[in-house]
């Protein structure tokens, strides 16, 4: 079991969308990562993430959950990725 610290750790060093979904994988406690607002299943979400500038493109960054910065990091990966920063 990853502790809150970990976790947000493990999120904030990802460069990519491969190791965001990763950390995304090994947050996730027995298959499930606790949102602000609802359980997010870690395999679907990770599964998001790995083609989250898809989803940006559609105007949904909320496939991802908030919690432990993975939302904010995937946008970050994005808009690094794309030189907008």
């Amino acid at each position: 079991m990853m502790s809150s610290l970990d976790a947000y750790e493990a999120v904030n060093k990802c460069e990519t969308y491969e190791e965001l979904a990763k950390a995304i994988r090994d947050i996730g406690e027995d298959g499930i990562i606790k949102g602000r607002n609802r359980p997010f299943n870690s395999e679907k979400m990770a599964k998001a993430c790995e083609i989250f500038d898809r989803y940006m493109k559609l105007g949904l960054p909320n496939v991802l959950t908030r919690e432990f910065g993975i939302r904010q990091q995937a946008m970050y990966i994005y808009y690094f990725e794309k030189k907008v920063l």
